[in-house]
């Protein structure tokens, strides 16, 4: 009976995440000038960054980076940084100035959760998009090229995801957040220590925030008044 129960509450949830992704994917349909503004301005930024570096590398590698290292550096902060990138203190902002948070306190999901849904209808499409404009700009610029090994990009899968969900500021977790997942991406770790202190770094993080998050998602909602919604 339990095995049941847990099955259906698993499918449960299985279906509210779905129908959560289904209605973020269609808003963000109606927003489609917009997307692709801030889709263009996530490729342009680190384009800028690499014509830079390109020509600071013009005569040598700067501290070991070569031009050729510095391009797929660059191409990989776009798809990472579109990954990992975070607008939900806006949101959650908005929801409780405009009183849209009231509806969702009655939900039998936290707003959490449709945070996430947001973030994975959003960064899905858009992160398939550039990584195919990475492919095709590899076609004719071996520069930007790096080598298929699917054990590599699993790794990288893993990194860019666990720092999408510790993605919360930019100081001292900043490293685990970029940095780590893009030099996984272009081969950069190649060490067991690096990937242990890296994925150990997430980590680490993550569990901080995750703590943090209950603790002040807790006392938050014991103390959560507003109107209107």
């Amino acid at each position: 009976m339990s095995r049941v129960a847990t099955r259906s509450a698993f499918a449960t949830f299985r279906d509210q995440y779905a129908e959560l992704m289904r209605s973020a994917f269609l808003i963000d349909l109606q927003y489609r000038a917009s997307i692709a503004i801030w889709l263009l301005w996530g490729i342009t930024e680190p384009i800028i960054s690499l014509g830079i570096w390109w020509s600071i590398a013009a005569g040598g590698a700067v501290d070991g980076y070569t031009r050729e290292d510095f391009a797929r550096y660059f191409f990989g902060v776009a798809l990472v940084n579109q990954a990992t990138l975070s607008w939900d203190a806006w949101n959650i902002d908005r929801w409780i100035r405009e009183g849209e948070m009231n509806f969702r306190l009655t939900r039998p999901i936290a707003p959490i959760h449709e945070a996430i849904a947001d973030n994975i209808a959003y960064k899905a499409p858009t992160a398939v998009i550039i990584l195919t404009a990475w492919i095709g700009a590899a076609t004719f610029w071996p520069a930007v090229r790096i080598p298929f090994e699917p054990g590599r990009w699993a790794l990288a899968i893993i990194a860019i995801v666990l720092a999408a969900a510790v993605r919360a500021a930019e100081y001292l977790w900043f490293p685990y957040v970029l940095s780590f997942p893009v030099e996984v991406l272009t081969g950069t770790v190649t060490t067991g220590g690096q990937y242990a202190r890296g994925f150990g770094g997430q980590a680490i993080w993550l569990a901080i925030w995750l703590l943090l998050y209950l603790l002040v998602w807790t006392r938050g909602r014991r103390r959560y008044g507003a109107v209107g919604g």
